[in-house]
């Protein structure tokens, strides 16, 4: 009864008394040492500070020049203000103003004089300039309800922090560059020809891409990955192979050269002629018989590609003789290996032999696209050639966009504004529609519950024409909801993917599901259409210097989006004991050796322990660790992964419903951790990070990397033991934890069929009986 009483009053304050305030602040005034004193920019339910130096820097970039930024979400309660929303922006701010980080050229994309510049050392107009700039703040607020529960508090503000980081899907890297290289003509060609010529497209993928399936893939996004891959080899050759290989700052460098090639080319669609054919003679030697044995192994053809477009820059029109340079690659296969073949010596190695087949053949010295000890120097000249003219102060007003105030707009104005041929939706820099249904019904349900949505970005051409730069998905779910159509880039009626869709998984609202927008009541369709959304429109005439693709770049770009089924999401929406006991152990008296991944102040903490932790103890709790755990075979070793994390979610997600469930789970935590304490003194009580190490290792490789596999197949044997079989057995329980890592690794390289695999399941079985308390 009382589960009953405590989600009536939670819907009752979603829907009656949560009042919502949309106001700006400057950064001064945002940080000063009064708000400092009263805003909690980390609560429990938060994830940790994770943006590097690169995000950063662009960031604070964004805010200098003026450019929308997403809005910061508050939650107050009293006298204390939480961020729900936009921990890492507020931390970021907080960070530079307080110089603990230097601006960096790698996330500086128009101010490239500020580089290496803290705070403290800005000329005092960009100090100014940051301090002056303007952040949009929502406020939510719990009002005539004086007395109630911390309970209920607590997953008011929670609720609204899953809604404003689920609702939102980041840019993938294609969909990134599909913006970026929006205006890109020699992009353009290739696009067109992708598009329209469909056995190129096949053979192209087949030969490049072999484990993509065109036909039930989405052919945008297929398109964009290929061009993605063009772009690549369109310079590589500018980029000597053992520089590329160890390369810590390969896109930053592969960005520079492409600038400069595409600055420096006189004629675009020849290159793209001469390029295509350089393609073609790869796709001939792919589709030839003598290369079906290989025909997966795009590897091949990728040094390949790169030898070609070497032979290009030297001047040289090679034809090659196909069954020559198939006795070449059987006698080099080890240099063209399936697996690791990102690895460095392999990235190099391949290369290397490719380039000997065509040195003997053509009488070139591939030498310096291999090595270039010179390449630096070419580099920053290239740098400097690619950067537009560094902006000077007397120039920074001009670049700063003139920010309008929002405009607040009914959804049914808006609907019947998308309808017309001034209304684009979709410019041809956005992304293909990508919101999933579960999204676009949050969306709908935090219509019906008034909650504000993030502003819709809208560019005002001077020929009048609207165009969505950000906040097309939101636009998509809504008008998708209602059935209404819309006018596409080419002035085509159209309608959303989840046209007239039905709504799915409400979390507050009762009633609801399944219904679509002509089943619901009058009530709640006057509700939705009377519903309003503040639209920014940025006029072509008041700034016409104004990028667009720039501004949805920025509003999107997300390098570290919060994943779904992931800790970081369980830290916001799973019960607060249940996540602080993870939490604890994280960083308790084992956390110096028992990790996935060791904390390093210079790389982001990505819960990735805890999330590790949740997992075993989510194995112990299940009993048998096999219904959680799926082993499948993958080339020539065999992987392990939870079976299915979204059921995982569900699970976690439901325990501050189910009291007694909740318990077992802390039991099966606090187990978890007993176990961690076992599996100490069964390696010698003393373990450290080295002699952990040293365990897994089984192959004695001198890069070594922990995986959530060595865990895995440990926890299947120590679940269910009897502590004193395994600490009186120690050395035949370690001797037998590595043969099973062996075997999984699979270092004779056998093949991994059916009998493999039963094989390894039996010994998984057979070794966990022998420890057994049963």
């Amino acid at each position: 009864m009382d589960k009953t009483i405590t989600a009536d009053r939670f819907r009752e304050v979603f829907q009656k008394s949560l009042k919502i305030t949309n106001r700006s602040l400057s950064v001064k005034t945002l940080l000063s040492e009064r708000n400092l004193k009263r805003i909690n920019y980390s609560p429990y339910y938060q994830r940790n500070y994770v943006w590097d130096n690169q995000k950063q820097t662009f960031f604070i970039e964004s805010v200098i020049l003026g450019t929308e930024i997403p809005p910061l979400v508050f939650f107050k309660a009293g006298a204390t203000v939480e961020v729900i929303d936009g921990r890492q922006r507020f931390e970021t701010l907080k960070k530079f103003k307080e110089n603990d980080f230097s601006l960096s050229s790698k996330g500086l994309t128009i101010l490239n004089n500020l580089s290496k510049f803290s705070f403290n050392k800005l000329p005092e107009l960009y100090q100014r300039t940051f301090l002056d700039s303007n952040i949009r703040v929502f406020e939510f607020e719990v009002i005539d309800h004086p007395n109630l529960s911390d309970e209920i508090l607590d997953r008011v503000k929670k609720e609204i922090f899953r809604r404003y980081n689920t609702g939102i899907t980041p840019l993938s890297r294609a969909e990134l560059d599909n913006a970026k290289y929006d205006t890109d003509e020699f992009t353009d060609y290739f696009k067109d020809k992708l598009s329209s010529d469909i056995v190129f497209f096949e053979n192209f993928n087949k030969c490049f891409f072999p484990s993509i399936n065109i036909i039930q893939g989405n052919k945008n996004d297929i398109i964009s990955q290929n061009l993605e891959l063009i772009r690549k080899y369109r310079v590589l050759h500018q980029f000597p192979i053992a520089k590329y290989a160890g390369s810590s700052e390969r896109t930053m460098v592969m960005d520079i050269l492409y600038d400069f090639t595409v600055n420096n080319c006189d004629d675009v669609y020849q290159e793209y002629q001469v390029f295509l054919k350089i393609i073609n003679k790869v796709l001939d030697v792919h589709i030839s018989n003598e290369f079906s044995s290989y025909s997966s192994r795009k590897i091949i053809f990728e040094t390949l590609f790169w030898a070609l477009s070497v032979l290009n820059i030297e001047g040289i029109n090679y034809e090659i003789n196909i069954s020559d340079f198939k006795k070449h690659i059987d006698s080099n296969i080890d240099c063209y290996p399936l697996e690791f073949a990102h690895y460095y010596a392999n990235t190099i190695n391949r290369h290397i032999a490719t380039a000997h087949y065509f040195s003997n053949k053509c009488n070139i010295d591939f030498h310096k696209y291999i090595r270039d000890g010179e390449f630096s120097a070419i580099l920053k000249t290239k740098a400097q050639s690619a950067e537009a003219v560094e902006k000077s102060l007397d120039e920074l007003a001009n670049l700063r966009l003139h920010r309008p105030n929002p405009t607040s707009i009914d959804i049914d104005e808006i609907r019947h504004d998308i309808k017309s041929s001034n209304y684009l939706l979709r410019p041809s820099y956005q992304r293909q529609e990508k919101i999933s249904l579960l999204k676009a019904s949050s969306i709908i349900e935090s219509i019906l519950l008034g909650i504000n949505l993030p502003p819709i970005f809208v560019f005002k051409k001077k020929n009048g024409v609207k165009e969505v730069v950000d906040g097309q998905q939101r636009l998509l779910s809504i008008i998708g909801f209602l059935g209404e159509s819309y006018l596409d880039e080419n002035g085509k009626v159209s309608y959303s993917k989840n046209n007239n869709f039905k709504l799915k998984g409400m979390k507050i609202l009762d009633g609801i599901e399944g219904k679509n927008y002509s089943s619901l009541d009058c009530v709640y369709q006057d509700r939705i259409l009377d519903f309003v959304v503040d639209i920014i429109v940025i006029d072509e005439m008041q700034n016409e210097k104004f990028d667009p693709i720039d501004l949805f770049i920025r509003l999107n770009y997300k390098p570290y989006p919060i994943k779904p089924n992931s800790f970081e999401m369980w830290n916001s929406m799973v019960s607060p004991e249940v996540i602080q006991k993870v939490k604890d152990i994280a960083k308790g008296k084992n956390s110096d050796w028992f990790f996935l991944r060791e904390i390093n102040a210079n790389i982001p903490d990505r819960m990735l322990n805890e999330e590790l932790l949740i997992t075993l103890s989510y194995m112990h709790f299940r009993g048998d660790a096999k219904e959680v755990i799926g082993f499948f075979s993958r080339q020539k070793t065999i992987t392990c992964r939870v079976k299915d994390k979204q059921y995982l979610s569900d699970f976690l997600t439901g325990l501050s419903r189910v009291e007694v469930e909740k318990d077992e789970f802390i039991c099966s935590i606090i187990k978890t951790e007993m176990l961690i304490d076992l599996l100490n003194v069964m390696l010698g009580k003393n373990t450290t990070k080295e002699s952990f190490n040293n365990f897994l290792n089984i192959n004695d490789v001198a890069i070594f990397r922990r995986t959530l596999q060595d865990f895995y197949v440990i926890w299947m044997i120590l679940i269910g033991s009897d502590e004193q079989l395994i600490l009186s057995n120690r050395d035949e329980v370690i001797s037998d934890l590595r043969y099973l890592l062996k075997q999984r690794l699979n270092p004779e390289n056998n093949d991994i069929d059916e009998v493999y695999m039963e094989r390894f399941m039996m010994d998984v079985d057979r070794i966990s009986l022998k420890y057994s308390r049963i």
